[in-house]
């Protein structure tokens, strides 16, 4: 178990909890899988509001940010379309290449 002073900083005024413990744990490790897939459930079976409230809060650090989504979506985007552009044309925009000279023996 962590200590409090180990704890992330944010997690600090969490109550204290042995379920809520080892998710705080799972999250300061880096173990995301474990905290997505066991934070719902104590979210939901929680008598205490606060672990409740402390439970869906940890589930949503665990989020990917809404920004890097759009980019992440814009990028592929673009990667689609240059693409299919450039399937579509060939060599296009690009002079065709001239005529290499004849090789002498």
């Amino acid at each position: 178990m962590l200590e409090t002073r180990n704890r992330p900083k944010f997690a600090r005024a969490y109550p204290r909890d042995p379920e809520l413990d080892a998710l705080v744990e799972a999250f300061a490790r880096g173990d995301y899988g474990t905290v997505r897939s066991r934070a719902p459930r104590l979210a939901e079976s929680a008598s205490d509001g606060p672990i409740r409230l402390a439970a869906r809060a940890l589930l949503a650090r665990t989020r990917p940010d809404p920004l890097a989504v759009v980019f992440l979506a814009l990028s592929a985007a673009l990667l689609l379309a240059l693409g299919s552009y450039w399937m579509a044309n060939g060599r296009a925009g690009i002079a065709p290449l001239a005529p290499l000279p004849a090789v002498e023996r």
